[in-house]
């Protein structure tokens, strides 16, 4: 998904425009493909908050009073309607959530020829805002507060049956006192009883997007979809790298780079959120923030190799027996280096399973040899009670002939 360019003004409603009798333009704050966001008033409370518009650029422009919204061409109202419904469930999806970390909305409506929802004003930025202002990676504590907030959304989230498909930096505000909340939920969908879920075009961000998304195997999403995100976001929070892209069931080596002094334990819960097999991520958020939290251990996760700090560590980290990360004061890994550092940590995961294989397939074979042992006993004592009367009877004649 590409970042969307600039609005120009005269796709925006000029400041001071009154919208359903009570909220007053401010000021323009952002657009995406879907909508214009604007800084509002209200006349009625005082209170600040944020109006987002229906606007889809490319489709949409603005009549001749400033105000109202037309569809450029008619070949596009269908289009045009489909998206303002999808727009309209987005508002109410958000409206049925309360959580500290999820932006509320307070109002929907339509005016002007298209559709408005109220919602918080968040006084602070975006997560890739904050790393592009300040130039260096967040700090593990940083991290753990920002992905402990976030599991709190999401696990809100999933408890109504929504995925937001969307998670990334971009999709999450942070303010001066580092609360964060998550926004953006037009890419989410709505699982239906039925187990399938509502149908809308997809859209998703390469290098946050797991393979049952990319795939667009919608019978596959879950929380686990939501969460491969997590990781991906809290990745990108720790590195400042862009997320690799996963489109298979294996990690190449050295998929994960990390700067020095990021620690073990967060390297570990982004590799285990990322993981390309559902089976092998988290299937909750809970279940993330039981394991964060020391309540609970991974069962995937792979044993915890010798901690680089630990005086019972005598091993060069550039020994092949030493699967740990690099010892400080150690200068930065080269990429090489670094790729053969990560090796053993995804060889444990595959080694485990040819392991775990090998030993089913074993008892298989057993149980198979078994089972013909003894259907091969059976046989052979059914043939010897068919056997014996037979014996008796020319035993009889015989007798008989001798006679």
């Amino acid at each position: 998904m590409n970042t969307p360019e600039p609005a120009t003004s005269s796709h925006l409603l000029p400041v001071g425009t009154l919208l359903h009798g009570n909220y007053r333009v401010l000021r323009y704050l952002s657009s995406g493909g879907y909508g214009n966001t604007y800084a509002v008033v209200s006349v009625d409370f005082g209170q600040r908050l944020a109006v987002k518009e229906f606007f889809v650029k490319g489709v949409n422009h603005r009549a001749a009073d400033g105000l109202t919204v037309r569809v450029s061409n008619s070949d596009n109202v269908e289009l045009f309607r489909k998206q303002l419904a999808r727009f309209r469930r987005e508002a109410e999806r958000i409206a049925s959530l309360h959580n500290d970390h999820i932006v509320r909305v307070h109002d929907a409506f339509e005016e002007y020829g298209t559709a408005y929802y109220v919602m918080d004003y968040i006084d602070g930025e975006t997560l890739e805002d904050r790393l592009t202002r300040q130039r260096h990676p967040f700090a593990d504590d940083q991290a753990r507060s920002v992905l402990m907030q976030l599991l709190d959304a999401l696990r809100a989230v999933h408890a109504h049956g929504i995925w937001h498909l969307d998670l990334k930096p971009a999709n999450v505000m942070i303010d001066a006192d580092n609360r964060v909340r998550l926004i953006d939920f037009g890419a989410s969908k709505q699982a239906q009883s039925t187990g399938g879920s509502t149908s809308s075009s997809l859209c998703y961000t390469r290098g946050y997007a797991p393979a049952e998304q990319i795939r667009v195997q919608i019978d596959r999403f879950g929380p686990w979809t939501d969460l491969y995100a997590l990781g991906a976001t809290l990745y990108h929070l720790l590195s400042c790298e862009r997320p690799p892209e996963v489109d298979s069931d294996e990690y190449s080596p050295g998929i994960f780079h990390y700067p020095d002094g990021v620690g073990e334990a967060l390297r570990r819960i982004v590799f285990w959120l990322m993981q390309p097999s559902i089976a092998r991520r988290p299937q909750s958020a809970q279940e993330v923030i039981d394991h964060a939290n020391g309540m609970i251990e991974s069962p995937e996760m792979p044993e915890s190799p010798e901690s680089p700090e630990s005086p019972e560590n005598p091993e060069s980290p550039e020994s092949p027996e030493n699967p740990g990360y690099p010892a400080t004061p150690a200068p930065p890994a080269s990429p090489r280096e670094r790729t053969v550092k990560a090796q053993p940590l995804e060889t444990q995961f595959r080694t485990r399973d040819r392991v775990v294989r090998r030993r089913q397939h074993i008892l298989a074979v057993i149980c198979i040899i078994g089972a013909l042992l003894l259907l091969a006993a059976w046989i052979f004592s059914e043939h010897l009670k068919t056997q014996q009367p037979v014996r008796n009877v020319d035993t009889i004649v015989i007798e008989k002939k001798e006679q």
